[in-house]
């Protein structure tokens, strides 16, 4: 389309460069102050005024406008993508911060949760670590009760078979089994007693 209204225009200006050439051919000065060339040199403005008119109006002017339009367009474009994407970017921001704060939430459970399993576990395992403690001191208890019943009885019998032994070196009595474990056991009723 362009093309189309150049080419009338381009024709127009070698015509008129050509008239241009052949009446500087004629006279030799300046054509400013010669009276006759006044007719052409007014022509010639015409027509060039009219030709840079078209020109300016019909291919510099709508490249231009089309030009500044799309320029326009894309800054509107961009200006609209801008704003989508910073609308976009808040709902990514808020839905982060409230998977953050959901995941802060559901950790924080959690971890109450263990503490609480493992506090109970604790306390089962302190509760069966002291019956078992319990369990094994009553046990030792027994024994060491045992062991001291059969020490005494055992103090007892040497006790008895000594003092039998010893009556019998120094005095001349032969005492009776009987009296000497009597003897023996009221004692050491006597000195279990005092302890």
């Amino acid at each position: 389309m362009y093309y189309t209204k150049k080419i009338p225009l381009v024709s127009l200006i070698i015509v008129a460069s050509s008239q241009i050439t052949l009446a500087s051919d004629k006279k030799a000065g300046l054509p400013q102050l010669d009276f006759d060339t006044y007719p052409s040199l007014i022509f010639w403005s015409i027509i060039s005024l009219v030709i840079g008119y078209f020109l300016m109006a019909y291919l510099v002017t709508p490249q231009i406008k089309s030009i500044i339009n799309l320029r326009e367009t894309n800054i509107q474009n961009d200006l609209i993508k801008a704003k989508t994407s910073n609308e976009e970017s808040e709902k990514i921001k808020n839905e982060v911060s409230k998977n953050q704060a959901e995941i802060k939430l559901n950790s924080q459970t959690l971890i109450n949760e263990a503490l609480l399993e493992t506090k109970k576990l604790l306390d089962k395992s302190e509760k069966k670590v002291s019956e078992k403690i319990e369990l094994r001191i009553t046990k030792a208890e027994h024994k060491i009760n045992e062991t001291k019943d059969n020490v005494i009885s055992e103090i007892l019998n040497n006790a008895e078979d000594l003092t039998k032994d010893i009556v019998q070196k120094f005095t001349s009595i032969k005492p009776l089994n009987q009296d000497i474990k009597k003897t023996v056991d009221t004692v050491s009723k006597n000195i279990l007693m005092e302890k």
